[in-house]
């Protein structure tokens, strides 16, 4: 059996408006402890990401910010890249490594939003196929092995 990313992707997924300040955002993240939110219009249709990386590097360190004007939109990662929730751990890791970001939204056969996958949940990849007799170790520890070199180095 092989593990897809619907058994370790992070189903910890927020969302504000296309509108939101970046205040709104910090707060938000802060609030629900996460890195990341998803960015939608009025009709709740994905549009980006913004992550704490993001408002630290691309919003608060302009000039003269204030960041209780400006919009995340301004500084959102867009256009936003999916992956299906039955895609390989594998898969996940080129799009991350290729595209060269820190999330990536996992979105159902529907294009529904059903979760997020950093370069951590990639831990609990390896967790899970070490601690169960059907996953494949080898393929796991490369992918590890993969993401933490880009992101470490």
């Amino acid at each position: 059996m092989t593990t897809t990313l619907k058994e370790f992707m992070s189903r910890k997924l927020e969302s504000i408006e296309v509108t939101a300040t970046l205040q709104e955002a910090a707060k938000m993240m802060t609030n629900k402890d996460i890195s990341s939110l998803i960015i939608v219009d009025k009709n709740n249709i994905h549009l980006g990401l913004v992550s704490e990386r993001d408002i630290v590097r691309k919003g608060c360190s302009r000039e003269d910010v204030n960041i209780k004007s400006v919009r995340v939109s301004e500084i959102m990662s867009s256009p936003l890249i999916t992956i299906n929730h039955k895609s390989s751990p594998r898969e996940a890791a080129e799009l991350l490594v290729k595209n060269k970001i820190r999330h990536l939204l996992v979105v159902d056969d529907k294009g529904n939003r059903v979760g997020i996958i950093t370069p951590m949940d990639f831990t609990r990849y390896k967790q899970l196929n070490y601690n169960t007799s059907y996953g494949d170790k080898a393929d796991a520890e490369d992918t590890v092995t993969k993401m933490l070199e880009y992101y470490v180095d």
